[in-house]
């Protein structure tokens, strides 16, 4: 027999007394509760008391219910019984707050589905989950997920004609309360179905073991489709909390969530480890001098806790009292806790600690035996926790939802989690690690399996496996091993799996192989992967040492800016994850250190430190470069030649190019040399000169496909009058969200003063419905605006010195001034041609025209317009970008 198997049948009677001990957790809580009947409770207490906060506005306790209430009425009249489940397909809003609780304030169960999700991923799961209605703030089309399926557009609908009192229907606390799906090993989600009793044990416990009240203020800033959100929105709205909801561009945005915790003076943070240990460092580098004496309770569940993060927040959070929490989605959200007081210099981990309320922890060997102290085993949760099972598969239910042998009452039901753990001397648990073949990426549990599934039905491969280890950070990355069946398209790879599977399971590193390693037994060897990878360095790199001084310098500073170690001279730059700033980075700091000038779009034809070097070497680096730069050079069809906006370079069009045809050809172009200013730009119609002669030296014949970005809009039309005037042909004029009246307004005021007085009201009635849809948002826009014109006017005047600059963004500046210079004695004049607008849907500033940008007077043979997701710089970025690149291509496929 094994030591392990013997050991474990040879519990002291210490042993059996300190579990027993351990486990004595069962306490009276309010079984015959449910999740709304909590919060209609507290609306009695404090009705003006705020519930919701969204950027400047804000909903009372009495409001929410008051609209859950008649929205649940409208529920009910669509044929909803108690019972039933609704399917939740919203945005971070008031409308997701509204949404839940009127669907468990109908007798229904909700479903929530990310809006962000791959469309089969969002159809499976309410498929799965057989939901008769489905509640959204977005416009579908009837079918487009599920045709038996009713939709009801939360945004739509009129509910001023309903009652707004409590509905008081006599729901059981037995009854189902959600279905949240996680990652399954078979290629699809699994759906973990929650009752209400359990939910409520879980957020009384929390609320009352820390004193959380209403002077708390909790930023959400998780997916409605992660458990933790459970605890955020009934939890905090159960006691007389604020719930301050982050919208998904502030989730996004550390700057944003920092300047949050700040604003709204947040007491309570909850969130995976990484995204607290990710502020936290930008905080130790941007601003050690940031302090926020509010946020008192800091809890931290999903992943692993790096030892030295509870210090790191307390000194810019110096009241917080962080809490280590753990658990499953199938046993509500969490099951046990640890509160840091002191980091011990022994612990190799934070504590996992010990069960909540009503929650019993097993740590048990293969036969189901109890493991004496200290000896590693797989942890099992039992008590009132423990799930129902899973939606619509019994098979999966039954093997993972096995009857609690140690203890009947509370469900009599224990889970098996597939972790494994140990108990410590001082009865704290330690968690080890997985058993099986599932990780966590960023708090969302992911199984291997589900990954390998989708890539299986990608035809181009032939085989693939999907394994996880720790980078630099102790964070999972994903690393897919394939086998291809010929050439391995990358790119076509990462795309399928975007349709199809969440961001977060999209593998980040990806290694190809002739064939997969097998073990003795004909299986494939997961832990020969494992070496495979390791051998080729991380992120399947083949590590070139830097030799010669300038390898060493450039090596350093791609080192800085990756954050990344052991960087070799031939890693890709884009692969690497570089973007626009991060070339006009390196560019700065290698000119800084060398005195060398390299323009920062030399990454396109040299996107290695290797061949980038050795252009210098070449002497290329004191010939003219190019303004045509190749970003996607291969492909039979006419080719797109766009613009470059402000910015000047044409980087930002990369991720475009990852979304038009195979065949697509896309070329970019920009100003050709930043050794020195080229002091022959006067004119539009000089820059659009020096472009339309690289692009004939290109393409001789035609015919022709332009588009500018922003500034570079008004470039095209230059380009475009041009290339006609040679007899050349245009297929597609192209305008990426450019406004045709900026040229007036860019001319003297004397000239544009009338215009601009006679603009102001409809301005200001812009701006006020803008405030009203989105106040952050405008006031975040304006504010900018109005300090970047105050400074300008300062300096202007003398009181304020200019910004200094130097090296690759000096240039940039001088460049930028001459083409405005240029853009100042420009008269855009009528042409004979249609535009093809592409303007963005969400629009920060006022324009005069909204539909047609101001084109229609210039275009004699008119314009066709397409919406953009996303405003003026989040267009090219993912994940809209995506949705431009199918629109452009469909433009250019029809011209």
């Amino acid at each position: 027999m094994p030591d392990k198997q013997l050991s474990a049948l040879l519990l002291s009677d210490s042993d059996l007394r300190s579990q027993a001990k351990f486990n004595d957790t069962i306490a009276p809580y309010p079984m015959d509760k449910t999740l709304h009947s909590v919060f209609e409770e507290q609306v009695l207490k404090t009705p003006e008391q705020i519930a919701l906060q969204l950027g400047d506005q804000s909903i009372t306790y009495k409001a929410l219910n008051d609209r859950s209430n008649q929205l649940a009425r409208l529920i009910i009249e669509q044929g909803i019984n108690p019972g039933d489940q609704i399917g939740l397909l919203v945005n971070r809003s008031f409308e997701m707050i509204i949404g839940l609780y009127a669907i468990l304030k109908s007798g229904a169960s909700y479903v929530p589905v990310d809006p962000d999700y791959p469309l089969d991923r969002q159809a499976y799961i309410l498929s799965n989950s057989n939901i008769s209605l489905l509640l959204t703030d977005s416009l579908l089309a009837p079918g487009q997920l599920a045709p038996e399926i009713k939709i009801l557009n939360i945004k739509e609908t009129r509910l001023s004609g309903y009652d707004c009192t409590n509905l008081n229907l006599h729901i059981e606390s037995r009854q189902l309360a959600y279905t949240i799906y996680t990652s399954g090993s078979t290629g699809k989600p699994k759906g973990v179905m929650i009752e209400h009793h359990s939910a409520i044990n879980l957020i009384l416990w929390v609320n009352n073991c820390f004193n959380i009240g209403e002077k708390d203020r909790l930023l959400f800033i998780t997916s409605m489709c992660f458990d933790l959100s459970v605890y955020d929105i009934f939890g905090i709205l159960a006691c007389g909390g604020t719930l301050v909801i982050a919208e998904q561009a502030q989730v996004n945005d550390i700057n944003q969530l920092q300047y949050m915790l700040q604003h709204y003076q947040i007491t309570f943070w909850d969130s995976v480890p990484s995204t607290l240990d990710y502020l936290v460092k930008e905080l130790e580098l941007t601003d050690t001098n940031y302090r926020q004496n509010s946020l008192r309770i800091v809890f931290l569940s999903g992943d692993w806790i790096p030892v030295s993060l509870p210090d790191r927040i307390k000194h810019f959070f110096p009241s917080a009292q962080v809490i280590s929490l753990g658990g499953a989605t199938e046993a509500t959200v969490w099951s046990n806790y640890f509160i840091v007081e002191k980091i011990q210099p022994e612990w190799n981990s934070i504590p996992y600690g010990r069960p909540i309320i009503n929650n019993f922890f097993y740590i048990l060997d293969d036969q189901l035996k109890a493991v004496p102290q200290g000896v590693t085993g797989e942890l099992f949760i039992g008590g009132v926790g423990v799930a129902r099972g899973y939606a619509n598969d019994s098979e999966k239910t039954k093997s993972s939802f096995l009857p609690d042998p140690f203890n009947t009452s509370c469900g009599g039901k224990m889970y098996r989690t597939g972790d494994l753990g140990r108990m410590l001397p001082d009865m704290n648990m330690e968690f080890l690690g997985r058993k099986d073949n599932q990780v966590k990426i960023r708090g969302f549990r992911v199984e291997l399996g589900e990954i390998e599934h989708v890539l299986h039905h990608f035809e181009p491969l032939e085989n693939a496996v999907v394994l996880a280890k720790d980078n630099k950070d102790s964070e999972k990355e994903l690393i897919a091993y394939v086998v291809p069946v010929h050439t391995f398209d990358k790119v076509g790879a990462i795309d399928y799996l975007k349709t199809k599977l969440p961001e977060y399971m999209i593998p980040s590193i990806w290694v190809e192989l002739q064939s997969l390693p097998l073990n003795i037994n004909g299986k494939i060897d997961r832990k020969a992967l494992f070496s495979i990878e390791f051998q080729a360095e991380s992120e399947n790199r083949l590590y070139t040492e830097p030799v010669s001084e300038l390898e060493m310098q450039m090596t350093a500073i791609w080192e800085q800016v990756f954050d990344k170690e052991k960087i070799g001279t031939n890693d890709n730059f884009f692969e690497l994850g570089g973007h626009s700033l991060m070339a006009l980075q390196i560019m700065s700091r290698f000119e800084k250190q060398t005195g060398i000038k390299l323009p920062a779009a030399a990454l396109f034809k040299n996107p290695s430190i290797a061949h980038l070097l050795n252009s210098v070497n070449d002497g290329d680096a004191e010939k003219k470069w190019q303004s045509l730069i190749p970003i996607k050079s291969n492909g039979s069809k006419v080719p797109l030649y766009i613009v470059h906006g402000d910015g000047l370079y044409v980087l930002s069009f990369r991720e475009l190019a990852n979304h038009v045809d195979a065949e697509q050809p896309l070329f970019g172009l920009q100003p050709a040399d930043l050794n020195e200013l080229d002091r022959s730009i006067e004119t539009m119609a000089d820059i659009a000169g020096h472009y339309v002669a690289e692009i004939l030296e290109h393409n001789p014949n035609g015919p022709y496909a332009i588009a500018g970005y922003s500034f570079g809009g008004y470039v095209a039309i230059e380009m475009e009058k041009q290339l006609k005037a040679m007899g050349k042909e245009i297929k597609m004029l192209g305008i990426f969200d450019t406004d045709a009246e900026n040229n007036f307004y860019s001319k003297s005021w004397q000239v544009t003063l009338p215009r601009k007085i006679k603009r102001q009201f409809p301005k200001m009635i812009w701006v006020i419905k803008s405030f009203v849809r989105n106040p952050s948002g405008t006031m975040d826009y304006q504010c900018r605006l109005f300090l970047r014109r105050l400074h300008k006017l300062l300096r202007k005047l003398g009181l304020e010195k200019a910004v200094k600059t130097d090296g690759v963004f000096n240039h940039i500046k001088l460049i930028n001034e001459r083409h405005q210079y240029a853009f100042k004695t420009y008269t855009l004049q009528p042409f004979n041609n249609t535009v093809h607008l592409f303007k963005a849907k969400k629009r920060l500033y006022f324009v005069d025209d909204f539909k047609f940008m101001g084109w229609r007077k210039y275009a004699q043979k008119g314009v066709k317009v397409y919406e953009v997701p996303g405003d003026h710089a989040t267009m090219l970025q993912y994940p809209n970008v995506a949705e431009f690149g199918r629109i452009l291509q469909d433009a250019l496929n029809n011209c």
